[in-house]
């Protein structure tokens, strides 16, 4: 087994493209996203993004990455083919960790310091709602029929539906 010596990742994602399976990492403590090789397990690329990036979220095309850039309270759009940063998207103060609709155009936000989930219109850049949860939400699910979103609550120690 090989390991990734990265200590400051947040959140892993995989994805396979052209060049072959890459890993796109969160660096919260430097404000970059890496992207691994996952045969060499080497950085090929380090691309700087917003305040403080926790969760990060493949769009449902398969050519953006969605970035919660937590201190900078929004959510940023990396355009996969070109490596940059192509809109942001409403996303409350301090978005933590979010999951996607199966649509791919609903984006479920766990606001940590507010104890609020928000949901986003992704091809409208808005705010649909915003809903009270426990205390500091980070994790986020949906329900694969779409019917269902699920957070739950660090300090609360409770689920949400």
């Amino acid at each position: 087994m090989r390991f990734l010596p990265i200590a400051i990742a947040a959140t892993l994602f995989s994805a396979t493209t052209m060049a072959g399976e890459v890993a796109y990492i969160s660096n919260e403590k430097d404000d970059t996203i890496s992207v691994i090789n996952m045969d060499s397990l080497e950085v090929i690329n380090t691309i700087d993004v917003g305040d403080r990036p926790r969760g990060i979220l493949l769009s449902k095309d398969g050519k953006s990455l969605y970035i919660c850039a937590s201190d900078d309270d929004t959510v940023q759009i990396l355009d996969l083919a070109t490596g940059s940063i192509t809109g942001e998207l409403p996303s409350g103060e301090d978005p933590e960790q979010f999951a996607l609709h199966p649509n791919g155009e609903i984006l479920y936000a766990a606001n940590e310091d507010d104890a609020l989930l928000t949901v986003i219109n992704i091809p409208n850049a808005s705010v649909i709602a915003q809903i009270d949860v426990g205390v500091e939400p980070e994790g986020v699910a949906v329900s694969p029929d779409g019917k269902i979103a699920i957070v739950t609550s660090e300090t609360s120690n409770m689920a949400h539906c």
